[in-house]
């Protein structure tokens, strides 16, 4: 095995290794020096039909400051579902108060000033970025967690139709353990082989995806294996915006030129757009890049100037007439060499 690839894909098999809080495990204790806003609640004592999202964030990251409107969305519209999402900082309450102001939260907060829900719930190498959100069943068992802005909603919901369960969060801790002692044995088919199992039970987990490709890419996959790849990435990542913008760049550029999927990445490009999410912005300027790289470079700028009305930030249109002016001078360097 490559050292290369072998540093890669441990940097990636790190988030899937033991955790003091792992998939399918009940909800550790909270701490709270003080509740700053909705009222008191206890994931560890969910109650009947009630089911928890507990949120890590801090005054000072600003994907912490987009995640609140998400979040107060999304607990207003499923709180009479049973949702409770209870967040929490280390930061001084001379920090939070204000903060607060300026952000409001919908939901229960509070304070971890000594640290010890930190570290109940963050105790693990690879969780060391916020914001960071850990999803109950009604069971009060474990059933995801990772970044509140991918693609939240849609776990949310699974909770509730009983498709994301505790049964399910078992197996796939048992599969990313199958994957972890495959990698460690340097096994490539024991590791494709749990990879495969892993993205049929959690079909929109991105990183299954990404060390398919790394592997296929590094080990001599043919272009039918990588084209069928992409094809489960695509259906199974079809309502995750950031995976299909991932998929999208990889699809056009990844890779010895059989691996690459001009058409799959475009059509991957237009979902990832054409899905209302958190990172509208970001799927426009990656299906505008998308058009420029297929040389269409009017398709390029008119995308970007429908991004532009959607935005009434003076520093956003900036970018998204920088954006425009560099298609537009490519443009014209085409047009008149």
């Amino acid at each position: 095995m490559k050292k290369t690839f072998a540093v890669a894909l441990s940097c990636i098999l790190a988030a899937f290794s033991a955790a003091a809080l792992d998939l399918g495990d009940p909800a550790p204790p909270i701490t709270p020096d003080r509740w700053m806003t909705g009222s008191e609640a206890d994931p560890t004592a969910p109650g009947e039909g009630v089911f928890y999202l507990v949120e890590v964030w801090s005054t000072t990251c600003p994907p912490c400051v987009r995640s609140i409107p998400l979040l107060n969305d999304i607990q207003k519209r499923y709180a009479d579902q049973g949702l409770k999402i209870v967040s929490f900082t280390n930061d001084d309450s001379a920090e939070v108060e204000p903060f607060l102001e300026n952000h409001p939260m919908e939901y229960s907060s509070f304070i971890d000033r000594e640290g010890a829900t930190f570290i109940n719930y963050m105790a693990a190498d690879n969780r060391n970025t916020i914001p960071h959100a850990f999803l109950f069943d009604k069971a009060g068992l474990l059933v995801w967690e990772g970044n509140p802005l991918d693609n939240l909603e849609t776990r949310v919901k699974r909770v509730l139709d009983g498709t994301l369960t505790g049964a399910l969060a078992l197996a796939i801790r048992e599969a990313r353990g199958v994957l972890q002692a495959a990698f460690e044995n340097q096994d490539i088919g024991g590791i494709l082989s749990s990879l495969e199992t892993l993205q049929n039970l959690e079909p929109d987990n991105v990183q299954y995806y990404q060390i398919h490709l790394q592997i296929l890419s590094q080990f001599g996959g043919d272009s039918e294996e990588v084209a069928a790849l992409y094809a489960a990435w695509f259906e199974g990542c079809f309502d995750n915006a950031e995976a299909l913008v991932m998929l999208a760049l990889l699809a056009l550029e990844e890779g010895r030129p059989d691996h690459r999927d001009p058409a799959l990445a475009l059509t991957a490009a237009k979902r990832a757009y054409a899905l209302d999410s958190v990172i509208k912005f970001e799927a426009g300027l990656a299906l505008a890049e998308t058009y420029k790289n297929l040389g269409r470079l009017d398709l390029a700028i008119e995308t970007v100037n429908g991004i532009k009305a959607l935005t009434e930030s003076p520093s956003e249109r900036e970018v998204f007439d920088a954006v425009e002016d560099f298609y537009r001078r490519s443009k014209q360097v085409g047009e008149n060499p």
